[in-house]
């Protein structure tokens, strides 16, 4: 199923690294796996795990191009401001964690129950 979603990924990943496209397909492929309690990878997921991939590239992308590398570090309103420690926050990985989790509702349909 590895195969099958880098193929869908091109054209899309032309100039992207193919190691770390490797990585990002492997790691959400043993996501989906793990979350979904099964061995094999569900043929209907294919699309939705290319989307996401996709989506993270994307997001990669604009934080690289926007210069962002943390969420909003202060608030302030009138006299009151709000600081917020920021300055190690990865949000590459934060939005991915959100990207999985919006997911969770379709990997439902393929999780097994398991019993301990």
């Amino acid at each position: 199923k590895i195969t099958q979603i880098v193929q869908n990924l091109y054209p899309n990943t032309e100039n992207l690294n193919e190691t770390r496209l490797k990585f990002y397909v492997e790691k959400l492929v043993s996501d989906i796996l793990d979350y979904c309690h099964r061995e094999d990878f569900p043929e209907t997921l294919i699309y939705t795990a290319v989307e996401l991939i996709l989506k993270r590239l994307n997001d990669e992308t604009e934080n690289e191009l926007t210069g962002s590398t943390a969420p909003i570090s202060e608030v302030k309103m009138d006299d009151t401001s709000f600081k917020f420690a920021v300055n190690n926050v990865d949000l590459t990985g934060c939005l991915s964690d959100l990207d999985f989790a919006s997911i969770k509702p379709k990997l439902n349909l393929y999780r097994r129950v398991v019993s301990l």
